[in-house]
C-alpha cells in the first residue's frame, strides 16, 4: 500500500511539472553527451543538426559529458539556423560554464548572430569586468550583466531570460536571480544565421576558453524555481523524439 501511495505521489510531482511546461517550448538541447568522433546531437526532438569545427574535445561535464574549448577561434560549434530559434515573443537560454582562467575579453557562450553590429539576435557571453552578459537584438542599452564573475574552473550555471510581454531581461547565475533590466522590444529579432556555441560568430577572434555542458534554448520565461530544476536535469521530455506524448523527470544524473 506504502509503495501504490508513494508511485501515485510521484505520478503527482511529474504531473505538475508536464502542466507548468509547455513540452513544446525546448526548442534545443545539447547535452554533449555524444563522445569522440561525433557531432553533438539534439535531444529536443527537432532535429536541429549541430557540427563541431575545428578541434574540440570530450571530457567530463557537469552533467554526464561536456565539450571543452581552448579560445582558438576556429574551434566550436555550429547550430544551423532554423526559423523556430528566432523571432519568439519569450527566449531563456541556459547552460553549464566552467571558465579556464578569466579575462575581459568578449568570449562566446551562446549567440546567435552575422557578426559585430550585424544581425545580433541573441548573445550569451563573458566580457568586461570578467562578468556574463547576454542580449536581445543588440543595441545600446539593451544588455545585462551579472553580479558574478569567472571563476577558474569553476561551475557556474546560467540562464538568460527575455519576456517580450513585460519588455524585461533577467540573469541568473547558479539558479539566483543576479540582475534585472527593462528591454524596448516586444519579441526576439531575425537573423537567419546558425546558433554559435563558444563563439560569438564564425571568424570572431576571441572564443570560449573552458568547458560548456547542457545548452537549452526555450521559447518560454523559466521562473526562478523551474530553472533550478533544470539545473538538475529534472525539467526535460523523457520522450523528446515523442513530443506528442512526452512526460516529464529526471532523465539524466549528477
Amino acid at each position: 500500500m506504502r509503495i501504490l501511495s508513494f508511485i501515485l505521489a510521484l505520478v503527482l510531482v511529474i504531473g505538475i511539472y508536464a502542466q507548468a511546461v509547455d513540452e513544446n517550448a525546448l526548442l534545443l538541447y545539447l547535452p554533449f553527451d555524444d563522445g569522440a568522433g561525433k557531432n553533438p546531437k539534439d535531444a529536443s526532438g527537432n532535429g536541429n543538426k549541430a557540427s563541431i569545427k575545428g578541434n574540440l574535445k570530450w571530457v567530463k561535464g557537469k552533467i554526464n559529458g561536456a565539450l571543452e574549448f581552448d579560445g582558438g577561434a576556429s574551434n566550436f560549434v555550429e547550430v544551423a539556423h532554423s526559423a523556430d530559434l528566432e523571432g519568439m515573443k519569450q527566449l531563456t537560454v541556459e547552460t553549464w560554464v566552467q571558465p579556464f582562467g578569466s579575462d575581459a575579453l568578449a568570449r562566446g557562450i551562446v549567440s546567435k548572430r552575422t557578426g559585430f553590429q550585424a544581425g545580433d539576435v541573441y548573445n550569451l557571453f563573458s566580457w568586461n569586468e570578467s562578468k556574463f552578459w547576454a542580449r536581445v537584438n543588440a543595441k545600446d542599452g539593451q544588455q545585462i550583466s551579472s553580479e558574478s564573475v569567472l571563476e577558474d574552473k569553476k561551475w557556474m550555471h546560467l540562464a538568460y531570460v527575455y519576456d517580450g510581454k513585460t519588455k524585461q531581461q533577467l540573469l541568473y547565475v547558479n539558479g539566483e536571480l543576479e540582475n534585472e533590466v527593462d528591454h524596448p522590444e516586444d519579441e526576439v529579432g531575425k537573423g537567419e544565421k546558425p546558433i554559435w556555441i563558444g563563439t560569438l560568430n564564425e571568424g570572431y577572434a576571441q572564443a570560449w576558453n573552458g568547458l560548456i555542458d547542457e545548452v537549452r534554448i526555450w521559447s518560454i520565461v523559466l521562473t526562478e524555481d523551474e530553472i533550478k530544476l533544470s539545473m538538475a536535469g529534472e525539467l526535460l521530455p523523457v520522450q523528446p523524439s515523442g513530443k506528442a506524448t512526452t512526460t516529464w523527470g529526471r532523465i539524466k544524473t549528477k
